[in-house]
C-alpha cells in the first residue's frame, strides 16, 4: 500500500457509523481491523480505509455454561493469552495460535479480521472443529454459524463481523491440532484440528482449501469407536474424501499424504486428552 493512494481514512465510533461506509459494495474502501493483508498487499483500487477500532469490540468474555464471546477486534495475542480461552478444549486454540505468523504480527491481527480475510488458515480449521459461531452486523445483528458463514458465500458480501462465538462442548473432550509448514513462520502445506467425545469432528485445511469437515471419517469412528486401528482408518478415509491442490510450494499428492498423517496425529493427541 502506498500513503499516496489513500484519500480517506474514516474512524466510525459506532456500527451504524461503520455500516453506513461499509454497507454497499465498493472496491474503493476497505474496512480496517488489523490491517497487515492491507499494508502488504492493498489492491490499486483503494482510495478509503474505515477504522473499526472505535466501533468494534475486542472484549472477551464467558457466558454461563461455558460459552466464550471474542469481541472481533480482539488480537490474536490476548485470545491466546486469555485463560478461559487456555481452559477451552482442552487448550487447542493457544496450541494453534503459537504457530499463525509471529509474536510481532499476533500482536497486530484481530481475530475478525483473520476470518474476514476468508484465506487459507491455521485458524479457521480449529474454529470448525470448535462448532464456532459468528455475529455480523449488516444494519442489525445477525448471528451465523462459522461453516455458513464461508459456505454461503456470506464473508463475501458487505457486513461488518463483531463477534465469534464459542459453544462450550459436551464433556467429555478432547481436541488437538496439527500442521506442517516448511519453517515454523511459514503458511501451512495442510493442518488438521480434530475434536472426538460427545462429538466427532475432524477438520482439513491449507490443502489450499480454507476447512472442511471430512464426514466420511467422522463417521468411521462414531461407527467404530477410539482404537488405534479405528483412528489410523479414519485418516486414511480423511485423506481420500479431501480435495487438494498443488501449489509452486506442494503438490496435491503430497498434500493429500500430509492430510493423512496430520489427521492420525491430531486423533491420537486428541484421544489423550479427552481421558479414560
Amino acid at each position: 500500500m502506498t500513503t499516496t493512494q489513500i484519500a480517506a481514512y474514516h474512524r466510525p465510533r459506532s456500527l451504524d457509523e461503520a455500516w453506513a461506509l461499509l454497507g454497499q459494495p465498493d472496491p474503493t474502501v476497505r474496512a480496517v481491523s488489523g490491517g497487515t493483508d492491507l499494508t502488504i498487499a492493498c489492491p490499486p483500487e483503494v482510495t478509503a480505509l474505515v477504522d473499526l477500532a472505535g466501533a468494534v469490540s475486542a472484549s472477551i468474555e464467558t457466558h454461563d455454561g461455558g460459552g466464550i464471546e471474542i469481541g472481533a477486534m480482539a488480537r490474536l495475542s490476548a485470545v491466546a493469552d486469555h485463560p478461559a480461552v487456555a481452559a477451552h478444549a482442552t487448550g487447542v486454540i493457544p496450541e494453534m495460535l503459537a504457530h499463525v505468523g509471529s509474536p510481532l504480527l499476533r500482536n497486530v491481527c484481530t481475530i475478525g479480521g483473520h476470518l474476514a480475510r476468508g484465506k487459507l488458515s491455521d485458524v479457521i480449521p480449529v474454529l470448525l472443529a470448535l462448532d464456532a459461531a459468528v455475529t455480523i452486523h449488516t444494519g442489525e445483528p445477525q448471528r451465523v454459524s462459522l461453516a455458513d458463514y464461508y459456505g454461503l458465500g456470506i464473508h463475501e458480501q458487505p457486513h461488518v463481523l463483531t463477534s465469534v462465538h464459542l459453544p462450550a462442548p459436551a464433556p467429555p473432550c478432547g481436541a488437538a491440532f496439527e500442521r506442517f509448514s516448511r519453517t515454523a513462520f511459514d503458511f501451512p502445506m495442510a493442518n488438521s484440528c480434530c475434536r472426538v467425545g460427545a462429538d466427532i469432528r475432524i477438520v482439513v485445511g491449507a490443502t489450499p482449501q480454507r476447512g472442511r469437515r471430512a464426514s466420511e471419517a467422522e463417521a468411521i469412528i462414531a461407527a467404530r469407536g477410539l482404537d488405534p486401528s479405528t483412528l489410523a482408518a479414519a485418516a486414511t478415509a480423511a485423506a481420500a474424501e479431501t480435495p487438494t491442490g498443488s501449489s509452486w510450494v506442494v503438490s496435491a499428492e503430497y498434500r493429500r499424504q500430509l492430510v493423512a498423517v496430520l489427521v492420525r496425529r491430531s486423533l491420537q493427541t486428541a484421544v489423550a486428552r479427552m481421558g479414560p
